[in-house]
Protein backbone atom coordinates (compact mmCIF):
# COMPACT_ATOMS: atom_id res chain seq x y z
CA UNK A 1 0.00 0.00 0.00
CA UNK A 2 1.25 3.54 -0.74
CA UNK A 3 2.56 5.42 2.26
CA UNK A 4 1.36 8.86 3.26
CA UNK A 5 4.88 10.31 2.88
CA UNK A 6 6.15 11.91 -0.31
CA UNK A 7 9.80 11.98 -1.37
CA UNK A 8 10.73 14.85 -3.70
CA UNK A 9 13.84 14.61 -5.88
CA UNK A 10 15.82 17.21 -7.77
CA UNK A 11 17.23 15.80 -11.03
CA UNK A 12 20.55 17.18 -12.35
CA UNK A 13 23.21 16.79 -9.68
CA UNK A 14 20.94 14.52 -7.64
CA UNK A 15 19.83 11.68 -9.93
CA UNK A 16 21.85 12.40 -13.07
CA UNK A 17 24.83 14.37 -14.33
CA UNK A 18 26.21 15.19 -17.80
CA UNK A 19 27.93 12.21 -19.39
CA UNK A 20 30.87 14.40 -20.40
CA UNK A 21 32.11 17.87 -19.38
CA UNK A 22 29.86 20.66 -20.65
CA UNK A 23 32.85 22.57 -22.05
CA UNK A 24 33.83 19.55 -24.15
CA UNK A 25 30.33 19.32 -25.61
CA UNK A 26 30.25 23.05 -26.39
CA UNK A 27 33.73 22.93 -27.96
CA UNK A 28 32.72 20.05 -30.23
CA UNK A 29 29.53 21.77 -31.35
CA UNK A 30 31.19 25.14 -31.91
CA UNK A 31 33.93 23.39 -33.92
CA UNK A 32 31.33 21.83 -36.23
CA UNK A 33 30.21 25.33 -37.15
CA UNK A 34 33.71 26.66 -37.70
CA UNK A 35 34.64 28.13 -34.33
CA UNK A 36 37.68 26.65 -32.60
CA UNK A 37 37.75 27.54 -28.90
CA UNK A 38 39.70 26.11 -25.96
CA UNK A 39 37.67 24.22 -23.39
CA UNK A 40 38.94 26.30 -20.47
CA UNK A 41 37.60 29.46 -22.09
CA UNK A 42 34.24 27.80 -22.67
CA UNK A 43 34.18 26.47 -19.13
CA UNK A 44 34.68 29.97 -17.71
CA UNK A 45 32.16 31.44 -20.13
CA UNK A 46 29.51 28.86 -19.27
CA UNK A 47 29.91 29.45 -15.54
CA UNK A 48 29.55 33.19 -16.10
CA UNK A 49 26.46 32.73 -18.25
CA UNK A 50 24.73 30.09 -16.13
CA UNK A 51 25.01 32.07 -12.91
CA UNK A 52 24.66 35.58 -14.29
CA UNK A 53 21.73 35.89 -16.65
CA UNK A 54 18.89 35.68 -14.14
CA UNK A 55 15.73 33.62 -14.40
CA UNK A 56 13.64 32.62 -17.44
CA UNK A 57 10.91 35.12 -18.31
CA UNK A 58 7.89 33.00 -17.50
CA UNK A 59 4.54 34.56 -18.26
CA UNK A 60 5.40 35.55 -21.82
CA UNK A 61 4.27 32.25 -23.33
CA UNK A 62 4.50 28.50 -22.59
CA UNK A 63 7.08 27.50 -20.01
CA UNK A 64 9.06 25.57 -22.61
CA UNK A 65 9.48 28.75 -24.68
CA UNK A 66 10.83 30.64 -21.68
CA UNK A 67 13.26 27.83 -20.85
CA UNK A 68 14.49 27.52 -24.44
CA UNK A 69 14.99 31.30 -24.63
CA UNK A 70 16.93 31.15 -21.35
CA UNK A 71 19.20 28.40 -22.63
CA UNK A 72 19.75 30.29 -25.88
CA UNK A 73 20.99 33.22 -23.81
CA UNK A 74 23.29 30.92 -21.80
CA UNK A 75 24.81 29.61 -25.03
CA UNK A 76 25.03 33.12 -26.52
CA UNK A 77 26.84 34.56 -23.50
CA UNK A 78 29.17 31.55 -23.41
CA UNK A 79 29.91 32.05 -27.11
CA UNK A 80 30.52 35.79 -26.75
CA UNK A 81 32.96 35.13 -23.90
CA UNK A 82 34.86 33.01 -26.43
CA UNK A 83 34.72 35.76 -29.08
CA UNK A 84 31.84 34.29 -31.10
CA UNK A 85 29.12 36.71 -32.22
CA UNK A 86 25.61 35.47 -31.45
CA UNK A 87 24.52 37.04 -34.72
CA UNK A 88 27.03 35.10 -36.80
CA UNK A 89 25.74 32.76 -39.52
CA UNK A 90 25.27 29.30 -38.08
CA UNK A 91 24.85 30.35 -34.47
CA UNK A 92 21.13 29.53 -34.43
CA UNK A 93 21.79 26.07 -35.85
CA UNK A 94 24.61 25.51 -33.37
CA UNK A 95 22.36 26.41 -30.45
CA UNK A 96 19.62 24.10 -31.72
CA UNK A 97 22.11 21.23 -31.97
CA UNK A 98 23.32 21.84 -28.41
CA UNK A 99 19.77 22.05 -27.09
CA UNK A 100 18.84 18.80 -28.81
CA UNK A 101 21.99 17.09 -27.53
CA UNK A 102 20.89 17.47 -23.92
CA UNK A 103 17.39 16.20 -24.73
CA UNK A 104 18.73 12.65 -25.15
CA UNK A 105 19.41 10.20 -22.36
CA UNK A 106 22.81 9.47 -23.91
CA UNK A 107 23.96 12.97 -22.87
CA UNK A 108 23.50 12.06 -19.21
CA UNK A 109 24.61 9.42 -16.75
CA UNK A 110 22.88 8.10 -13.64
CA UNK A 111 24.74 8.29 -10.33
CA UNK A 112 25.78 4.78 -9.24
CA UNK A 113 23.54 4.41 -6.18
CA UNK A 114 20.36 5.92 -7.61
CA UNK A 115 18.51 2.85 -8.90
CA UNK A 116 19.30 0.82 -5.78
CA UNK A 117 17.96 3.57 -3.49
CA UNK A 118 14.87 4.24 -5.60
CA UNK A 119 14.05 0.52 -5.73
CA UNK A 120 14.31 0.31 -1.94
CA UNK A 121 12.06 3.34 -1.49
CA UNK A 122 9.53 1.77 -3.87
CA UNK A 123 9.52 -1.47 -1.85
CA UNK A 124 8.77 0.57 1.24
CA UNK A 125 5.75 2.12 -0.46
CA UNK A 126 6.93 5.73 -0.63
CA UNK A 127 5.38 8.00 -3.23
CA UNK A 128 8.10 9.73 -5.22
CA UNK A 129 8.19 12.78 -7.48
CA UNK A 130 10.81 14.69 -9.43
CA UNK A 131 10.74 18.48 -8.98
CA UNK A 132 13.44 19.93 -11.22
CA UNK A 133 14.66 23.25 -12.60
CA UNK A 134 14.76 21.65 -16.04
CA UNK A 135 12.52 22.01 -19.07
CA UNK A 136 10.33 19.28 -20.57
CA UNK A 137 13.35 17.61 -22.15
CA UNK A 138 13.76 15.96 -18.76
CA UNK A 139 10.76 13.68 -19.36
CA UNK A 140 12.52 12.09 -22.34
CA UNK A 141 15.89 12.00 -20.56
CA UNK A 142 14.53 10.12 -17.54
CA UNK A 143 12.55 7.77 -19.78
CA UNK A 144 15.60 6.87 -21.87
CA UNK A 145 17.74 6.40 -18.76
CA UNK A 146 15.19 4.01 -17.24
CA UNK A 147 14.42 6.28 -14.29
CA UNK A 148 10.92 7.53 -15.17
CA UNK A 149 9.33 4.23 -14.09
CA UNK A 150 10.33 4.82 -10.47
CA UNK A 151 8.39 8.07 -10.12
CA UNK A 152 4.71 8.76 -9.64
CA UNK A 153 5.10 12.29 -10.97
CA UNK A 154 7.74 14.24 -12.89
CA UNK A 155 7.51 18.03 -12.78
CA UNK A 156 9.86 20.52 -14.39
CA UNK A 157 10.06 24.28 -14.12
CA UNK A 158 8.62 24.46 -17.64
CA UNK A 159 5.60 22.42 -16.51
CA UNK A 160 4.71 24.95 -13.78
CA UNK A 161 6.39 28.12 -15.17
CA UNK A 162 8.41 28.61 -12.00
CA UNK A 163 11.87 27.66 -10.77
CA UNK A 164 13.22 26.80 -7.35
CA UNK A 165 13.81 28.54 -4.94
CA UNK A 166 10.19 29.39 -5.66
CA UNK A 167 8.09 26.83 -3.73
CA UNK A 168 5.68 26.32 -6.68
CA UNK A 169 7.23 23.05 -7.91
CA UNK A 170 7.06 21.52 -4.44
CA UNK A 171 3.58 22.85 -3.73
CA UNK A 172 2.29 21.52 -7.06
CA UNK A 173 3.63 18.05 -6.27
CA UNK A 174 2.20 18.06 -2.75
CA UNK A 175 -1.18 19.24 -4.02
CA UNK A 176 -1.16 16.47 -6.62
CA UNK A 177 -0.87 13.85 -3.88
CA UNK A 178 -2.83 15.81 -1.22
CA UNK A 179 0.22 15.61 1.05
CA UNK A 180 0.95 18.27 3.70
CA UNK A 181 4.48 19.71 4.03
CA UNK A 182 5.04 17.74 7.23
CA UNK A 183 4.75 14.50 5.23
CA UNK A 184 7.18 15.50 2.47
CA UNK A 185 10.95 15.75 2.21
CA UNK A 186 13.13 17.08 -0.62
CA UNK A 187 16.59 15.96 -1.70
CA UNK A 188 18.71 18.13 -3.97
CA UNK A 189 22.23 19.38 -4.52
CA UNK A 190 21.72 23.17 -4.31
CA UNK A 191 21.50 24.88 -0.95
CA UNK A 192 20.11 28.01 -2.62
CA UNK A 193 17.61 26.50 -5.07
CA UNK A 194 16.58 23.30 -3.31
CA UNK A 195 17.10 24.48 0.24
CA UNK A 196 15.36 27.77 -0.50
CA UNK A 197 12.35 26.10 -2.11
CA UNK A 198 12.00 23.64 0.75
CA UNK A 199 12.15 26.41 3.35
CA UNK A 200 9.55 28.44 1.44
CA UNK A 201 7.24 25.41 1.17
CA UNK A 202 7.74 24.31 4.78
CA UNK A 203 9.32 21.02 3.71
CA UNK A 204 12.34 19.32 5.23
CA UNK A 205 15.35 19.13 2.93
CA UNK A 206 18.50 17.07 2.54
CA UNK A 207 21.22 18.84 0.55
CA UNK A 208 23.66 16.47 -1.14
CA UNK A 209 27.39 17.17 -1.09
CA UNK A 210 28.81 14.59 -3.48
CA UNK A 211 30.97 12.60 -2.98
CA UNK A 212 30.75 13.10 0.79
CA UNK A 213 27.02 12.32 0.79
CA UNK A 214 24.75 10.69 -1.78
CA UNK A 215 21.24 9.23 -1.96
CA UNK A 216 22.19 6.50 0.53
CA UNK A 217 22.78 9.30 3.03
CA UNK A 218 19.35 10.69 2.17
CA UNK A 219 17.82 7.24 2.70
CA UNK A 220 19.32 7.16 6.19
CA UNK A 221 17.67 10.50 6.95
CA UNK A 222 14.32 9.25 5.64
CA UNK A 223 14.51 6.18 7.91
CA UNK A 224 15.04 8.47 10.89
CA UNK A 225 12.17 10.88 10.24
CA UNK A 226 9.53 8.51 8.81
Amino acid sequence: MPRTELLLFDAAGTLIEPAEPVAAVYRRHFSRYGWEVEEEILKAGFRKAFSGIGEPRFGHGPGDDAERDWWREVVAVTAETAGIDRGAPGFGECFAALFDHYAAGSAWTVFPEVVEVLADFRKQGFRMAVVSNFDRRLHRVLEELGLAEWFDLILTSADVSARKPSPVLLQTAMNHFSVPPSHAVLVGDSRDADGGAAAAAGVRAFILDRPTTDLRSFASMVREIF
